[in-house]
């Protein structure tokens, strides 16, 4: 290949992963669009012409990214929820119904003044404007299970 395709690589995975940060967040493009960019430079120099070996450097340029700067990024809050609250820290908080949710479907809540996909983990369901209690969280999807009081309240009033 030639160095400017690797450019052109690169450059959309880098592109990608500014595009879908908020969605996915654990910078696989990222690295990868690096490594990209790297056997560009490498190629242009012609320090590597051969495309078994270009590709040969492009995953192992990805993989050594991958695993020398995840952990330093996780560190530094990047690979955090939104707003850079540590999702982990969310479990047992309660969060606000944006609308009915039955049970183990998907929708919406609050928490933290963000929006939220979550999952209903009960069998009932939970109605809008009612707080549920965050039970687990799975990448960027909040695990969720009704609070029995504001259940009985939404059902009184």
């Amino acid at each position: 290949m030639f160095w400017w395709h690797w450019s052109i690589l690169g450059l959309s995975l880098v592109g990608i992963e500014i595009l879908t940060l908020g969605g996915l967040g654990n910078f696989y493009f990222l690295f990868f669009g690096v490594a990209a960019l790297m056997v560009s430079a490498l190629t242009w120099l012609g320090l590597i012409e051969a495309d078994w070996a270009q590709w040969f450097f492009f995953v192992l340029f990805g993989i050594i990214s991958l695993f020398a700067l995840k952990k330093p990024l996780q560190g530094s809050g990047l690979l955090s929820g939104k707003d850079g609250i540590p999702v982990d820290s969310m479990v047992g908080e309660f969060a606000t119904v944006l609308e009915n949710l039955e049970g183990q479907r998907i929708g919406k809540v609050e928490l933290h003044g963000s929006s939220w996909t979550a999952r209903n983990a009960g069998t009932s369901t939970i109605e809008k404007g009612s707080q549920a209690k965050v039970i687990r969280v799975e990448g960027l999807t909040l695990w969720i299970q009704a609070d029995p009081i504001t259940q009985e309240e939404s059902h009184v009033g």
